[in-house]
């Protein structure tokens, strides 16, 4: 279990990295792609992340297809930072990884509205 929490750490970490501070952000999909893997080997198996796992999955290989549908992967990059802002909530959630959360939120729906 520790490692299962040490890679999530280490995922939301690299993930606020990747989408940087500012409002703007420059990502590639290959970029994309290597942060959706590792998010799909950080949740594998956890209790209740069967409906996050399926999206970050399907938009991984959105991605892959390099057949980009900007209204599909905005509509997933949405639905993303829903069910992140409820993770944030939970009650298990200590504060910093919920402030980090949060941040992840912001970055997913900032970097959706440049779709």
């Amino acid at each position: 279990m520790e490692t299962q929490t040490t890679l999530e750490h280490r995922m939301l970490t690299d993930t606020l990295g990747a989408f940087g501070e500012g409002i703007t952000t420059i990502l590639s999909a290959e970029r994309g792609i290597l942060l959706l893997e590792g998010w799909l080997n950080a949740l594998r198996g956890d209790v209740g992340a069967e409906r996050i796992l399926a999206e970050l999955g399907e938009l991984r290989d959105h991605l892959k297809s390099e057949q980009y549908d900007s209204d599909k992967i905005r509509h997933l990059l949405l639905s993303l930072a829903s069910h992140t802002t409820a993770l944030s909530h939970e009650p298990s959630v200590d504060q910093a990884t919920a402030g980090q959360l949060k941040q992840l939120v912001n970055a997913l729906r900032n970097f959706s509205s440049q779709l």
